[in-house]
């Protein structure tokens, strides 16, 4: 297995098992995802914490990988329950109890043992009709 993959996948197990210490964003870290730009290890943490906190059970899957190098592209699945306050861009939404599962995909890139960036995609639409949040 390569240093790239095993650092991704302790980011992953990380993430699920909110585990923030062990998740090895490095300090100068950026993230870019439908939501905006995260910038420093705090800026990913803390936008990561959002979908941690909305969905207590919330958690990634792994279903496909490509690794070059220092950098790699991977498609998987986020699946939880909205039971928490989701923090979004236009306000608090209070929980609405829906289970959701929607595909992502993220390119990476690692320097060392440490996260230098992601860039995530996902359907947004797809995320908040699952929510029910989408008008009629």
């Amino acid at each position: 297995m390569s240093n790239t993959r095993s650092v991704i996948e302790q980011h992953i197990s990380a993430f699920n098992s909110r585990d923030t210490e062990s998740d090895p964003w490095s300090v100068d870290a950026e993230m870019i995802a439908p939501a905006g730009t995260f910038s420093g290890r705090e800026g990913v943490l803390g936008f990561l914490g959002v979908f941690q906190a909305a969905f207590s059970d919330g958690a990634l899957t792994v279903s496909d990988w490509v690794v070059d190098g220092d950098r790699a592209a991977v498609e998987g699945v986020f699946a939880g329950t909205h039971d928490g306050v989701l923090q979004s861009p236009n306000g608090e939404v209070p929980p609405t109890g829906k289970s959701i599962s929607f595909r992502w995909s993220a390119s990476y890139q690692v320097r060392g043992d440490a996260l230098l960036y992601e860039h995530l995609y996902f359907d947004q639409l797809d995320f908040l009709g699952q929510l029910g949040l989408l008008p009629a």
